[in-house]
């Protein structure tokens, strides 16, 4: 189920995973086990001595044809010899790419551009990056792959939930339906490196190696929650992205890290804790923290480096963590900033990569990075518990672990396919866009000039990584770089399930409330013919489908969707006289599959600087039915996917016209081998580039 935390714009399931504690019981049923066992163990012991020569014999047999087995295996690699290079720039925008080449200032992009080809490439409908990272890796729509939204409701509950990632029974769950292009390769025996893709956790078992991406929780099984200890007082506002707590300014003061919740026999889970110290040194401006036997010092404006814990889940088990601290200030206030606690990728509580081993090998080669899926920590600045300074030290060290990876890949990559993400662009852009943009809200005209050039200066270090990754390749060799959506300003928030019951749609169960809470909590059913949850996602209340659905499915489903299509087509924003939704789509025009049946009756493509606001994604209705965006998530690419293209440069001849990010994954298989009938067969939604 979901609870009420968003991290990084997202919503984040706050109640995580529970750990099932082993507790006493269970060592009492090992003990009874090992008793039991040991009856027969002299019984067994006497078989293997008489018979010690023919079972020698035997095992050295099918140790003998295992071997035989692994080299027949190994011999039979694809002949494909060449190098496949993909690299993911998330949101970079045709908008600011274009300008900057002209303006000579982005040379690795205007050299591939010479050199190969360049153009706008479609995003899916919504232009979400967990689904529109699906629909490229997977080169199908979402009816086919399952990934529609962040957020995903239950029609038997209406409870909602998150769709990067899946816990059952205690393990997570692939969340893809359908298989993407890195199982092609690894059944053609093509070698395949995967780095940081989004929804690939847990990660596929293929031939290479993969290191999951979003989708990957921090310990306490959420998409990442801060801890933040001050000692002011505390408002009545309720932190969004974290945990934030109140602490009596001493010069010894005593505080917990956060660990994962451990289920009991009796009683409720309970987030296992782990006290540490924090002093307050001579000069005011500096703290020793003192933990499970560590000690460091820590100056006011600094990042601590990577912190390690071990939080004791019962039973002689472990859930090892690594994390960071920030000391945002010790005078006149104290105030300390926790990360999310991720896993360690040493020793990871679930495998994050494959083979298992393989997080442990980058650990043990770069050194300790960022696991969680979405590492940069957005909220706590739009909280305004950290600065953009603090937060971008953060971005900036995640930029420099994923560039050691690409590196340390690609100079061992003889021949096969290596994908690596960069999360960056996007984030920065989400951030920094009301800097650029004087129509938003939260332009600030005498801003430093760093921070309205930043978007740019990030553009420009993926230019520079990009200028890396062609002199590592060869003229023979393909590379593609793609963003899957551009990017633009977010000005207004816009409530759709407000406009649904003004509109006569959704009722509230107190029909004189104001406002109805998150979650869906306050809607009567009984009179409630439509709702809205996720970025624009509209469902109707049918019959048979949903828990208390009134709306019977067929004729009378279709009319209310042109009806309802219709009247939000006519919305116009009263503040400045402008359109607000550029286009209303239908379920069958943009979703397709053995899976469509569970994706959204309507989707609203927003015109620009409109977007669903947060409080929609959670299935709130606010008492106003727009406002202007005042968090620092400025920027969003959360509008009609026909307005923002983005963008893909490659060194080989793109020939196929309006290219889309499902034409990726068949120009990958083209490109090592399989032939047209094969392609076909994969029921694909787009066309190889080449």
């Amino acid at each position: 189920m979901l609870d009420k935390t968003i991290f990084l714009g997202y919503i984040d399931p706050g109640s995580g995973f529970v750990i099932t504690s082993l507790g006493v019981w269970v060592a009492a049923f090992f003990l009874g086990f090992l008793g039991i066992f040991s009856l027969f163990f002299k019984k067994i012991l006497g078989f293997v001595r008489k018979y010690k020569k023919k079972i020698f014999f035997v095992l050295s047999i099918i140790i003998g044809l295992s071997i035989i087995g692994v080299i027949v295996m190994s011999s039979q690699e694809s002949e494909f010899n060449k190098k496949v290079v993909i690299l993911g720039f998330d949101g970079l925008s045709p908008r600011i790419i274009e300008p900057m080449m002209e303006q000579v200032r982005l040379p690795s992009f205007s050299a591939l551009k010479e050199r190969g080809s360049y153009g706008h490439i479609s995003t899916t409908n919504p232009s979400q990056s967990p689904v529109a990272w699906a629909g490229f890796a997977t080169g199908q729509n979402p009816g086919k792959n399952g990934i529609f939204d962040f957020i995903v409701r239950d029609p038997k509950t209406y409870g909602l939930d998150l769709s990067l990632s899946k816990i059952e029974k205690g393990k997570p769950i692939r969340v893809l339906k359908t298989k993407a292009f890195w199982q092609y390769t690894s059944e053609k025996k093509v070698p395949t490196v995967i780095i940081g893709c989004p929804v690939t956790f847990p990660p596929d078992k293929i031939y290479g190696r993969m290191l999951s991406g979003m989708g990957v929780p921090d310990i306490l099984g959420t998409e990442g929650t801060f801890t933040f200890y001050t000692s002011e007082s505390l408002d009545k506002s309720k932190d969004i992205g974290g945990k934030v707590f109140h602490v009596d300014k001493q010069k010894v003061m005593d505080m917990y890290l956060i660990g994962p919740k451990v289920a009991i026999a009796k009683g409720k889970p309970e987030n296992v804790k782990v006290s540490f110290k924090a002093t307050i040194q001579e000069d005011n401006r500096s703290i020793v923290i003192e933990y499970q036997g560590r000690k460091s010092r820590l100056k006011a404006g600094q990042w601590s480096n990577w912190q390690e814990v071990n939080f004791n889940l019962g039973f002689f088990k472990k859930a090892k963590g690594i994390f960071k601290f920030y000391l945002a200030e010790a005078e006149p206030e104290f105030k300390l900033y926790i990360s999310p606690i991720n896993f360690d990728p040493r020793s990871p509580f679930f495998e994050i990569s494959y083979p298992k081993k393989y997080s442990k090998e980058l650990a043990d080669t770069l050194g300790l990075y960022y696991t969680q899926g979405m590492p940069m920590d957005t909220w706590v600045v739009n909280e305004k518990r950290l600065t953009e300074k603090a937060f971008l030290e953060q971005v900036n060290e995640v930029l420099k672990e994923k560039k050691a990876m690409l590196d340390f890949e690609l100079k061992r990559l003889k021949k096969g396919v290596l994908f690596c993400y960069f999360e960056s662009p996007d984030i920065i852009q989400h951030m920094f866009w009301r800097y650029t943009d004087p129509g938003h809200p939260l332009y600030e005209e005498d801003a430093p000039q760093e921070y309205k050039d930043m978007i740019q200066s990030w553009y420009i270090k993926m230019d520079s990584v990009l200028g890396q990754v062609m002199k590592g390749i060869n003229e023979e060799d393909t590379l593609i770089v793609l963003s899957d959506h551009g990017f633009d300003t977010f000005r207004r928030s816009v409530h759709l399930n407000s406009w649904l019951r003004q509109n006569g749609y959704l009722a509230l169960g107190d029909e004189y409330s104001e406002q109805g809470s998150e979650l869906l909590m306050d809607v009567d059913w009984s009179k409630t013919k439509a709702y809205a949850i996720g970025f624009g996602a509209i469902y109707i209340n049918q019959q048979n489908r949903e828990l208390h659905g009134i709306v019977n499915p067929g004729a009378e489903t279709e009319a209310l969707k042109e009806e309802i299509s219709a009247k939000l087509k006519g919305w116009v924003d009263e503040k400045y006289n402008k359109p607000i939704i550029n286009k209303v789509y239908h379920r069958q025009e943009i979703f397709w599959g053995d899976n469509s049946d569970k994706t959204p009756d309507l989707y609203v493509g927003f015109n620009i600087g409109y977007r669903a606001s947060w409080q929609t994604a959670l299935g709130a209705v606010p008492g106003n039915l727009i406002e202007d965006n005042i968090k620092k998530w400025s920027g969003s690419h959360l509008f009609d996917p026909n307005l923002i293209p983005g963008i893909i440069f490659s060194n080989k001849h793109i020939t196929k016209e309006n290219p889309s990010l499902y034409d990726i994954t068949p120009s990958i298989l083209k490109i090592i081998g399989l032939s047209d009938q094969e392609l076909n067969d994969c029921n694909f939604d787009g066309k190889s580039l080449f």
